[in-house]
């Protein structure tokens, strides 16, 4: 069973930044999207969004009979902005709602926009937009008849943050103006390996609250602006002709919501990482109620190729496979492969009363519906039995699969031993694995050991659990639900002599047992156009 699903997207009618207008997708699956019969739905026509209708959200209903459809946006009226050229022109973007009552066919204004004209006249910001409308906090001296608005920004000299709002109920026009919600420094970043950097501005903030059982945590999922380039990434010169990427990150913390006796509500950081380890950014989320899990939306930009490659294919950036996030429960954890368990940041460690660790961290995995493709697939690919890397005939790799099309799925299960120095796929490669796309991006990841209590406590180490798909372009990496990683790699006249899939180890002979690998090669990926 599934409901109607919405995307609405900026610029539908160029490949260039620019007429920030929202296009319209519906799927009622997840897999297949279908323009609507109206795009774009919204229009900078007002005075108020006449340099965009940019980034927003949903806002949930608060009556489980109103069919009525709302969605707040950024209103923009001032351009150029950006938190790297203050000062931020006074209350260049604000706040604007939105309703359908068609189902999303056709949409109206409020008749009292903008909500709010522009950031509180009391700061002095580096931005302000990307509104995210959550529900009622479950906190101390929170009001369980309100909802809680929040806006993207910063403090200028400050820090990033996100700025809170008190929504009622009754009236969903009526935001009042609370406190920033976070307070960090600038260029937070509690671990130059594991964290990431938390810049100076913040785009794209949802604050979620995950469970595990009878466990739950609140995490803010964080667009991050300015913080400083990647090592890997600063020494990769790039394509030429082509720009630096824009140094952002799309990050994660979690923490605890607290109130002091003022009421004032706070974010207060605990542990945090990467939600993606690429160029993957500008996440949304929203909350699933019949397939009980909250799923979030991803942009890969496109940045490693010039305006007039662009142009060539037709577009530019892409939304990522839709992928769940939810709070990953990990227990009798031992240790991991190099870094001690609290180097590892994104790692929050509990004490069991039977002495063993439990670990908890964000959980991302692609929703489910994507393994219904493999049942469109043309070709499959299966090991027939373990292979062993490296050999002792001194082979360190072995030939999987030559995909015959852009558009395939691997899922591979890898027990690495001790020994092992590395441990992968070469993909989408010549025959002769000549031809190399070299991409500077990488993550970090670590593999953990484990104890048996079953088995007088024996150490045993998880395996290496990889699913990547391949669409085009686009290439999306996850490892053992906490690890996602979305890239661009750009092949020349794909076909059976460019899509070669190899596996490698390094290390001691034997040291890598690739114990289960399979590949649906020929995904039937649709986006169906509609007829005009």
């Amino acid at each position: 069973m599934y409901s109607t699903n919405h995307v609405l997207a900026g610029n539908p009618s160029s490949c260039e930044w620019g007429n920030m207008s929202w296009g319209h997708l519906v799927s009622r699956d997840l897999l297949t999207w279908t323009p609507a019969p109206v795009s774009p739905v919204l229009v900078p026509d007002q005075i108020y969004d006449s340099e965009g209708v940019f980034t927003g959200c949903w806002v949930p209903a608060t009556n489980a009979n109103d069919r009525t459809l709302r969605v707040a946006y950024s209103s923009v009226k001032h351009l150029p902005f950006h938190w790297s050229t203050p000062p931020y022109p006074r209350h260049a973007a604000g706040l604007a709602l939105a309703t359908s009552r068609d189902g999303g066919i056709t949409w109206e204004k409020s008749p009292r926009n903008p909500i709010l004209p522009g950031e509180p006249d009391s700061l002095n910001i580096t931005g302000f937009r990307d509104p995210y409308v959550t529900a009622p906090l479950s906190i101390h001296h929170s009001d369980p008849a309100k909802l809680y608005g929040l806006i993207s920004g910063g403090i200028q000299d400050l820090g990033p943050t996100t700025f809170l709002y008190e929504i009622s109920q009754e009236n969903l026009e009526d935001w009042k103006y609370l406190n920033p919600l976070v307070d960090v420094p600038l260029r937070y970043q509690p671990s130059d390996t594991w964290s990431g950097n938390y810049g100076i501005n913040w785009e794209c903030t949802n604050l979620v609250t995950l469970c595990a059982g009878d466990v739950s945590r609140h995490f803010l999922i964080i667009g991050a602006e300015g913080d400083v380039e990647k090592e890997h990434v600063k020494k990769d010169n790039g394509p030429p002709g082509v720009p630096s990427r824009t140094i952002r990150t799309q990050l994660w913390m979690s923490g605890h919501l607290t109130t002091n006796d003022e009421g004032i509500i706070k974010f207060r950081y605990e542990h945090g990482g990467f939600l993606d380890n690429g160029p993957y950014y500008a996440a949304n989320s929203f909350w699933d109620p019949i397939g009980n899990r909250r799923i979030v939306h991803g942009w890969i930009p496109e940045e490693d190729i010039t305006a007039d490659a662009a142009k060539a294919k037709g577009w530019n950036g892409s939304l990522a496979i839709l992928r769940e996030v939810f709070l990953l429960r990990i227990p009798n954890i031992k240790g991991t492969c190099r870094s001690e368990l609290s180097e590892i940041y994104p790692f929050e460690q509990l004490a069991e009363p039977d002495g063993s660790t439990t670990v908890l961290t964000l959980g991302v995995r692609p929703i489910r519906e994507m393994a219904r493709l493999r049942e469109t697939s043309a070709r499959i690919t299966e090991l027939e039995s373990t292979v062993m890397l490296p050999g002792p005939d001194t082979a360190a790799s072995r030939t999987i699969a030559r995909t015959q099309s852009p558009s395939w799925e691997l899922e591979a299960e890898i027990a690495v031993h001790p020994g092992c120095q590395s441990v992968g796929f070469h993909l989408r490669h010549s025959n002769d694995l000549s031809i190399l796309n070299k991409c500077p991006d990488a993550g970090p990841f670590t593999l953990l050991a484990l104890t048996r209590p079953d088995a007088g406590d024996e150490v045993i180490w998880e395996k290496l659990r990889i699913r990547i798909f391949s669409d085009g372009d686009i290439l999306e990496i996850f490892a053992n639900d906490r690890f996602a990683f979305a890239t661009m790699v750009y092949s020349e006249n794909y076909g059976p002599d460019m899509g070669g899939i190899t596996a490698f180890a390094t290390g001691e002979i034997n040291s890598a047992s690739f114990e289960t690998v399979k590949v649906w090669d020929g995904l039937d990926v649709k986006y169906i156009m509609r007829e005009t």
